[in-house]
Protein backbone atom coordinates (compact mmCIF):
# COMPACT_ATOMS: atom_id res chain seq x y z
CA UNK A 1 0.00 0.00 0.00
CA UNK A 2 1.46 3.08 -0.51
CA UNK A 3 2.42 5.64 1.96
CA UNK A 4 0.06 8.30 1.47
CA UNK A 5 -2.80 5.70 0.66
CA UNK A 6 -2.12 4.56 4.27
CA UNK A 7 -2.28 7.61 5.44
CA UNK A 8 -5.54 8.09 4.51
CA UNK A 9 -7.04 5.00 5.45
CA UNK A 10 -5.68 5.18 9.31
CA UNK A 11 -7.14 9.01 9.53
CA UNK A 12 -10.65 7.57 8.25
CA UNK A 13 -10.07 4.57 10.75
CA UNK A 14 -9.58 7.00 13.63
CA UNK A 15 -11.96 8.99 13.05
CA UNK A 16 -12.10 12.74 12.34
CA UNK A 17 -10.99 14.17 15.87
CA UNK A 18 -7.72 12.16 15.36
CA UNK A 19 -7.27 13.38 12.04
CA UNK A 20 -7.00 17.31 13.34
CA UNK A 21 -4.27 15.60 16.22
CA UNK A 22 -2.08 13.59 13.81
CA UNK A 23 0.60 16.13 12.17
CA UNK A 24 1.08 15.17 8.94
CA UNK A 25 5.21 16.07 7.91
CA UNK A 26 6.10 16.47 4.48
CA UNK A 27 9.23 14.50 3.16
CA UNK A 28 11.20 15.99 0.60
CA UNK A 29 13.22 13.03 0.54
CA UNK A 30 14.70 12.65 -3.29
CA UNK A 31 12.64 9.37 -3.81
CA UNK A 32 12.88 8.99 -7.62
CA UNK A 33 16.76 8.52 -7.19
CA UNK A 34 16.89 6.12 -4.21
CA UNK A 35 14.47 3.96 -5.73
CA UNK A 36 15.68 4.45 -9.32
CA UNK A 37 16.56 1.23 -11.42
CA UNK A 38 20.28 2.43 -11.08
CA UNK A 39 20.23 1.76 -7.88
CA UNK A 40 18.53 -1.82 -7.97
CA UNK A 41 21.32 -2.47 -10.93
CA UNK A 42 23.83 -2.21 -8.57
CA UNK A 43 23.03 -5.23 -7.24
CA UNK A 44 21.80 -7.17 -10.23
CA UNK A 45 20.96 -11.07 -9.84
CA UNK A 46 23.68 -13.06 -11.87
CA UNK A 47 22.23 -15.26 -13.99
CA UNK A 48 19.44 -16.30 -16.17
CA UNK A 49 16.25 -15.47 -14.02
CA UNK A 50 13.65 -18.55 -13.02
CA UNK A 51 11.70 -18.90 -16.31
CA UNK A 52 9.54 -21.87 -15.52
CA UNK A 53 6.20 -22.12 -13.82
CA UNK A 54 7.02 -21.16 -9.47
CA UNK A 55 7.21 -24.41 -7.32
CA UNK A 56 4.16 -24.98 -5.42
CA UNK A 57 4.83 -23.13 -2.07
CA UNK A 58 5.70 -25.35 0.78
CA UNK A 59 2.48 -24.01 3.86
CA UNK A 60 2.38 -27.19 5.54
CA UNK A 61 3.59 -25.75 9.13
CA UNK A 62 4.17 -22.88 10.88
CA UNK A 63 3.42 -19.17 9.77
CA UNK A 64 3.66 -20.49 5.94
CA UNK A 65 0.61 -22.63 6.92
CA UNK A 66 -1.02 -20.11 8.96
CA UNK A 67 -0.82 -17.46 5.72
CA UNK A 68 -1.38 -20.45 3.26
CA UNK A 69 -3.89 -18.76 1.15
CA UNK A 70 -2.16 -15.25 0.32
CA UNK A 71 0.67 -17.13 -0.21
CA UNK A 72 -0.45 -19.60 -2.59
CA UNK A 73 -2.04 -16.82 -4.42
CA UNK A 74 0.95 -14.19 -4.35
CA UNK A 75 3.32 -17.59 -5.50
CA UNK A 76 1.24 -18.26 -8.18
CA UNK A 77 2.19 -14.83 -9.99
CA UNK A 78 5.84 -16.15 -10.45
CA UNK A 79 9.28 -14.44 -8.79
CA UNK A 80 9.12 -10.79 -8.42
CA UNK A 81 12.53 -10.49 -6.45
CA UNK A 82 16.58 -11.59 -6.95
CA UNK A 83 15.62 -13.46 -9.77
CA UNK A 84 13.66 -16.91 -8.67
CA UNK A 85 11.86 -15.67 -5.47
CA UNK A 86 8.72 -13.91 -5.12
CA UNK A 87 7.95 -10.78 -1.93
CA UNK A 88 4.42 -11.78 -0.21
CA UNK A 89 3.38 -9.09 1.31
CA UNK A 90 0.99 -10.16 4.30
CA UNK A 91 -1.77 -7.65 6.05
CA UNK A 92 -1.22 -7.73 9.58
CA UNK A 93 -2.38 -4.55 11.29
CA UNK A 94 -4.02 -1.48 9.80
CA UNK A 95 -0.91 0.09 8.49
CA UNK A 96 1.81 -2.92 8.65
CA UNK A 97 2.56 -5.26 6.06
CA UNK A 98 4.20 -8.38 7.44
CA UNK A 99 6.86 -10.00 4.95
CA UNK A 100 7.34 -13.55 3.87
CA UNK A 101 10.05 -15.00 0.64
CA UNK A 102 8.76 -17.81 -1.78
CA UNK A 103 11.51 -19.41 -3.67
CA UNK A 104 10.22 -20.29 -7.10
CA UNK A 105 12.51 -23.02 -7.55
CA UNK A 106 11.98 -25.26 -4.32
CA UNK A 107 8.64 -23.34 -2.27
CA UNK A 108 10.33 -23.02 0.28
CA UNK A 109 8.97 -20.17 2.30
CA UNK A 110 10.98 -17.99 4.51
CA UNK A 111 9.87 -15.22 7.38
CA UNK A 112 13.33 -13.33 7.48
CA UNK A 113 13.63 -11.98 10.97
CA UNK A 114 15.57 -9.07 9.64
CA UNK A 115 12.21 -7.80 7.90
CA UNK A 116 9.45 -9.53 10.01
CA UNK A 117 7.53 -6.52 9.42
CA UNK A 118 6.95 -2.90 7.80
CA UNK A 119 4.70 -0.29 9.37
CA UNK A 120 3.95 2.99 7.50
CA UNK A 121 5.74 6.23 8.11
CA UNK A 122 3.01 8.54 8.19
CA UNK A 123 4.34 11.29 5.65
CA UNK A 124 3.20 13.54 2.48
CA UNK A 125 5.41 12.75 -0.43
CA UNK A 126 3.99 15.00 -2.59
CA UNK A 127 3.48 13.62 -6.20
CA UNK A 128 5.57 10.62 -5.88
CA UNK A 129 4.37 7.52 -4.48
CA UNK A 130 5.94 5.45 -2.34
CA UNK A 131 5.28 1.72 -1.85
CA UNK A 132 6.61 0.67 1.33
CA UNK A 133 8.26 -2.48 -0.35
CA UNK A 134 10.54 -1.80 -2.83
CA UNK A 135 12.35 -4.44 -4.75
CA UNK A 136 12.80 -5.66 -8.65
CA UNK A 137 12.92 -9.14 -9.86
CA UNK A 138 16.53 -9.01 -11.87
CA UNK A 139 17.92 -7.23 -8.24
CA UNK A 140 18.82 -8.42 -4.69
CA UNK A 141 18.51 -4.95 -3.02
CA UNK A 142 14.92 -4.40 -1.54
CA UNK A 143 14.40 -0.93 0.06
CA UNK A 144 12.50 -0.61 2.90
CA UNK A 145 10.60 3.47 3.52
CA UNK A 146 9.01 2.81 7.03
CA UNK A 147 9.65 1.53 10.28
CA UNK A 148 11.00 -1.49 10.68
CA UNK A 149 9.76 -4.70 12.91
CA UNK A 150 7.55 -2.06 14.60
CA UNK A 151 10.46 -0.04 15.69
CA UNK A 152 10.34 3.31 15.96
CA UNK A 153 13.79 4.04 15.98
CA UNK A 154 14.20 1.86 12.60
CA UNK A 155 11.92 4.62 10.91
CA UNK A 156 13.30 5.76 7.64
CA UNK A 157 14.88 3.77 4.58
CA UNK A 158 16.09 0.83 5.20
CA UNK A 159 18.66 -1.06 2.60
CA UNK A 160 18.25 -4.45 2.73
CA UNK A 161 20.55 -7.32 0.55
CA UNK A 162 19.44 -10.56 -0.08
CA UNK A 163 22.64 -13.20 0.25
CA UNK A 164 22.41 -17.12 0.87
CA UNK A 165 18.65 -16.81 1.58
CA UNK A 166 18.94 -14.26 3.93
CA UNK A 167 18.05 -10.85 4.12
CA UNK A 168 21.25 -8.20 5.80
CA UNK A 169 20.92 -4.71 6.93
CA UNK A 170 23.27 -2.79 4.24
CA UNK A 171 22.71 1.01 5.31
CA UNK A 172 19.94 2.56 7.04
CA UNK A 173 18.76 6.46 6.88
CA UNK A 174 17.04 7.53 9.84
CA UNK A 175 13.16 9.83 8.57
CA UNK A 176 14.37 12.52 10.05
CA UNK A 177 17.47 13.04 7.54
CA UNK A 178 15.94 11.61 4.85
CA UNK A 179 12.81 13.76 4.84
CA UNK A 180 15.35 17.21 6.01
CA UNK A 181 13.64 17.48 9.57
CA UNK A 182 15.44 18.02 12.83
CA UNK A 183 16.79 15.49 14.64
CA UNK A 184 14.58 16.20 17.44
CA UNK A 185 11.37 14.75 14.65
CA UNK A 186 9.52 12.12 16.57
CA UNK A 187 7.69 9.53 14.08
Amino acid sequence: MRSSTALALFAIALGSDAQAQMEVRHCSAPFAKMLSDKAFGAYAVKGPAHGSSPAPPDVRTGDAHLFRTVIRRTAKAGPDFAGHYTIIPIGCGSATTCIAIADAQTGKISFPPELKSATSLMVETDEMDVDRINYRRNSRLLIVIDYVNENPKSAGASYFLWRSGKLSLVRFTPAYRLCSLPASTQF
